[in-house]
């Protein structure tokens, strides 16, 4: 623990200075620093470039954030001992209205970040927020319940239980989202990044086949079966 504690305080020495030498040292084209640095030093004045898709991008951010902030409360109410060992599915239905209750949190840090990058459309912003990640987990649960329900299975969901849920995110969750992304666009302020960032993209060198993304996709997906 104190050799990675040390590890850590030496990196961000060194980003300090990184920064402050990007910052202060560099002229308006920036190539009298990059003769001398190499590696994740050669995009820096790339780094905080807004994604071509600032929408997609905000959102997930949002949707993330929340399930932090999910994944933390749970862990808070486990240790608290609110969670009887009797009660089976107790955590799923924590889980489920601390989704619904955490709804802000996602609308709030998207619609805030959506701002800070310059968009318009924060209308559109706040639904694909809500809908990301609660439209396809309802598509995919809703086939596997159709078939539990099919072979007559005791782990399928009553109709009853579907509805409520609907209606927890319907009048709870999505008007959290709403409420959440119009004070995060209102509270946002520009963007103040680290360091510089270069009006001409640099341009990234192609790589062979086997070091493309599609390959790192298909090898990762590989490693949990061996």
């Amino acid at each position: 623990m104190q050799y990675f504690l040390t590890s850590f305080l030496f990196q961000t020495r060194v980003l300090k200075s990184d920064f402050a030498r990007y910052n202060l040292g560099e002229d308006d084209d920036g190539e009298d620093l990059e003769q001398d640095d190499n590696g994740w030093k050669i995009i820096q004045t790339d780094v905080f470039r807004f994604p071509p898709f600032k929408n997609l991008f905000c959102a997930i951010l949002g949707v993330g954030s929340q399930f932090l902030a999910l994944a933390t409360g749970i862990l808070m109410m486990a240790l608290l001992g609110m969670f009887n060992v009797h009660r089976h599915g107790a955590i799923n239905s924590a889980a489920i209205v601390l989704y619904a209750f955490t709804s802000c949190i996602s609308g709030y840090v998207a619609a805030n970040m959506y701002r800070k990058m310059g968009g318009d459309t924060w209308v559109w912003n706040i639904n694909l927020t809500s809908f990301l990640f609660a439209g396809p987990f309802f598509l995919v649960w809703a086939v596997v319940n159709s078939v539990a329900w099919g072979y007559g299975a005791t782990q399928a969901l009553p109709w009853t239980t579907v509805v409520m849920l609907m209606a927890l995110w319907m009048f709870i969750g999505y008007p959290l989202t709403v409420i959440g992304g119009i004070f995060g666009k209102n509270w946002a302020t520009g963007f103040d990044a680290p360091c510089r960032t270069k009006n001409i993209q640099r341009e990234i060198p192609s790589v062979p086949l086997y070091r493309s993304s599609y390959a790192h996709c298909v090898v990762g997906g590989f490693l949990p079966f061996r």
